[in-house]
């Protein structure tokens, strides 16, 4: 990754973007739901993420706090008996819950237009609106781009992790591991590294 590439991804870390919409709700969430249970947490993260939206200056904030809404209603779903795919353990099922919402999440905004991943880095980088590429085709298809490999990779994922779990069960901990944080890190920095190459060679063409 260039150092240009993991100063963007930082930044966009760092930004109050990524408080609001990231880190806050996931921590609302989280101790809603050890302190209280995930019915409480599901309702205490939809009310937060329904004032934000009522109250930011910037479209599209609830799209990425709709990850995990979904991903909590399937939580929800397993805790009251519901299960996927014959999953019986809890963060396997959590791990591939968490794919189907990303899957679900970005597929639904791909499809009205307003790509998840296009929302919050034009919220966070308020400068991508002053490229010169910006409004065009090109533009749009190559955020369209990002959002359909964000749904390949984690459609991958689950199907990876549900094959491990069941041949390698001893070892399902470490695949799901591998596809939490570590691969959430690594889509976000090929959304950053992606427009970059794709614009750069559209213009050297």
């Amino acid at each position: 990754m260039s150092d240009k590439t993991s100063m963007s991804v930082w930044s966009y870390l760092l930004s109050s973007e990524a408080r609001m919409t990231i880190i806050v709700p996931i921590l609302i969430y989280n101790l809603t739901f050890w302190g209280v249970g995930a019915g409480a947490a599901l309702i205490v993260t939809a009310c937060y993420s329904a004032l934000l939206e009522l109250f930011s200056k910037r479209s599209g904030s609830l799209s990425i706090i709709a990850l995990i809404l979904v991903s909590g209603t399937i939580h929800y779903l397993y805790l009251h008996g519901y299960t996927l795919f014959g999953i019986d353990q809890e963060s396997v099922f959590l791990s591939v819950g968490g794919s189907l919402s990303v899957i679900v999440v970005f597929g639904f905004y791909s499809m009205i237009g307003r790509p998840v991943v296009r929302t919050q880095a034009e919220n966070a980088l308020p400068r991508l609106m002053q490229l010169p590429v910006y409004g065009s085709p090109k533009y749009a298809q190559v955020w369209q781009e990002i959002s359909l490999v964000w749904i390949l990779a984690y459609a991958v994922k689950a199907l990876l992790v549900i094959k491990f779990s069941r041949d390698m069960p001893d070892y399902a901990d470490y695949f799901v591991f591998i596809g939490a944080w570590p691969l959430t890190l690594a889509m976000i920095a090929f959304s950053f590294y992606w427009p970059s190459f794709r614009w750069s060679s559209e213009a050297s063409a």
